[in-house]
């Protein structure tokens, strides 16, 4: 996957302590960057998915006994 180059701006005792958490992981300044602002929008989106689930909840609960039924039924 081709990469591109973002400026990001931090003070230098932020860089300085994601540096060190780079350096103690063996990972790059800029993967754990990434990963971290990737994981900040994951985050948002299964908050929203949860959301949408909630409001599109019906009440129905089945306990483990019955899925395990269910599920021993199913084709």
């Amino acid at each position: 996957m081709a990469m591109e180059a973002t400026a990001v701006r931090f003070a230098p005792e932020e860089k300085a302590w994601i540096q060190s958490y780079a350096d103690f992981c063996g990972k790059t300044f800029s993967d754990v960057v990434r990963e971290a602002a990737l994981e900040k929008v994951e985050e948002a989106v299964d908050l929203e998915a949860y959301a949408q689930a909630l409001e599109e909840d019906d009440g129905v609960r089945y306990s483990t006994d019955e899925v395990m039924r269910m599920a021993m039924m199913a084709p």
